[in-house]
């Protein structure tokens, strides 16, 4: 797997969260909306109900895709040749823990494990450059 491969996988994932917890929160405004214009119009009635299912179906599309970005990632990281890229790999982009914790859990020099992430990500170390 490239660089850009699982933490492209893992900023969408981050995206479809934001998005799923966003819509939610204007499902929940637009359910209490709903309760207290039910008596309004029949057209503002037609429009807050509209509006609800756009918000269910933009909801459930973005959960399927976020469960296929989570399954794509899981994947990625399985393909890793070596257990101990695995693992960090997984500590870092499923449990988001930070490199620090990471090597303390490990028991690796923090510059150890940035060298470790490199080589998981398949990315080059080019001079003067740091990869993390």
């Amino acid at each position: 797997m490239s660089n850009k491969t699982i933490k492209t996988i893992k900023a969408n994932i981050t995206d479809l969260k934001a998005r799923i917890w966003r819509n939610t929160q204007f499902l929940e405004h637009a359910q209490k909306q709903l309760a207290l214009i039910y008596r309004a119009t029949s057209a503002t009635n037609r429009r807050s109900r509209a509006q609800i299912g756009q918000l269910r179906a933009a909801i459930d599309r973005d959960s399927r895709q976020l469960e296929a970005a989570n399954q794509a990632l899981v994947a990625a990281i399985d393909n890793q040749a070596s257990p101990q890229i695995q693992e960090l790999l997984t500590r870092r982009y499923i449990n988001d823990q930070p490199f620090a914790d990471i090597a303390d859990a490990m028991g690796y020099d923090l510059r150890w494990v940035y060298r470790l992430h490199a080589r998981g990500l398949g990315a080059e170390k080019k001079p003067g450059t740091r990869n993390h």
